[in-house]
Formats: structure tokens, sequence, C-alpha cells
């Protein structure tokens, strides 16, 4: 699973990289690194605004935390989808077969359980690449005019880098298979090992008040 996602590099150059349209200047977004869940995040897609046709790449602002078209309103609006299950259950479907995106990252954080109790721990790329995680969206409308644009990050088992800390992790996409995977590719697979670093961090990234450059610091642990 993941459960908050740092986000602080340029989105212009993260456009840039892609070959997207950038963020429109009316819809800024601030850096952050401790992204949590119901925030509004840049995220890269090829569909329409209706959720139905294409569109040429570019990064939009949804908010996280799926909201399908058909449901009501809710607290427990799902932040990620497993990928065995992803193309059978109806939250979750139709969002896997005709609305994909990829979420921009610096990294991530999961939760060890260990001597000192919930311990958050930063998940980067080895190489200090932007993380391109795999996620799904849909739109939503209410009877009074409310209009919002939702995702869920796909998740998969661990790799081998990270399954001392949690038995999930987002689903780590390589620039060439991006194409693909936007234009509905069958790709869940787990990451190959090599790839993703991780440490303790600070137990201030629990409080989505908390932000700033300090949150992804290595701290001391007895891990």
């Amino acid at each position: 699973m993941c459960g908050r996602f740092a986000l602080a590099t340029p989105l212009n150059e993260i456009a840039e990289t892609l070959g997207a349209e950038p963020l429109s200047e009316l819809t800024p977004f601030a850096p952050s690194w401790n992204v949590a869940p119901t925030k509004w995040v840049p995220v890269i897609t090829e569909t329409a605004i209706d959720g139905r046709g294409a569109a040429p790449r570019h990064l939009r602002l949804m908010r996280w935390g799926l909201r399908p078209h058909w449901s009501k309103a809710s607290t427990h609006e799902p932040t990620n989808a497993r990928a065995e299950t992803i193309d059978q259950k109806p939250m979750f479907k139709h969002a896997w077969s005709r609305r994909r995106c990829v979420v921009p990252a610096d990294g991530w954080y999961e939760w060890m359980t260990s001597v000192q109790g919930k311990v958050p721990w930063y998940h980067h790329r080895m190489d200090g690449g932007t993380c391109w995680l795999g996620g799904i969206w849909e739109t939503w409308s209410s009877p009074s005019g409310d209009h919002i644009e939702s995702f869920a990050l796909v998740t998969v088992d661990a790799n081998d880098d990270v399954n001392h800390v949690h038995h999930r992790m987002p689903l780590l996409l390589e620039s060439e298979a991006i194409d693909g995977y936007l234009a509905g590719a069958d790709h869940r697979s787990q990451p190959g090992p090599m790839l993703v670093d991780s440490y303790a961090v600070s137990r201030e990234v629990n409080s989505a008040n908390h932000d700033g450059a300090h949150l992804v610091r290595p701290v001391p642990t007895l891990w």
C-alpha cells in the first residue's frame, strides 16, 4: 500500500521528461513532502476530461481517493487498488480498462512495525529519478453541479528492495513502460530488484499538517 508520498520536483521538469503538456498556471501545485489522501495532486493522463475520449498527454490536478461516477461521497474512498484484483472489482475495473494515469513522486512513505512501534520509512529510486507510480482515475458529478476527478494508486507485492518494511508497494513504472501503461497495457508486475532504497524518517510525517524537506531526512533506528 501507499499512505503518503513526496513531490517537490518542478512540474515543468516532469512534463518535459514525459513529453506532456504542463499543468495550467491557473491550477498551481505547491511542492509537498507529505502528500496525504484527499489532497489534490498533479497526475499524467491521456484521457479527456469527460473520462472517455483520448487527449494529448498532459498533467492535471486530481484528488487522491477514488470516487466512481456511480458512488456517493464517502470518508472511506480508496487510495490504493490491488493489482491482482483491479480488473475484477466493480470499484476499479472500469477505470483500469479506460482511465489510466501516472502519478509522479520523488518517493513514498511506508510504515514498519518494529520494537519502536510504527516507524515511517521513506522510499526512493536509487538513481535519484522520479518515481512514476501507476494509477487509475474516475470522474464524479453531484446533482448540484460539483465535479471531482479522483485517483487511486495501483499496488503490487513489495520487491526484495523494500519487503523488509512492508509487504506491499506502489506499482513503480520504468519510463519506457509509461506509453503502454497509459494506452491500456496489462502492466501490473512487481518492479525488479536493486531499484529502490529506503530508510527510517521522523514520525512527524504521521501528521498531514507537517510538511517540509526535513521529513525525508534519515533518522537513527534500532532496526
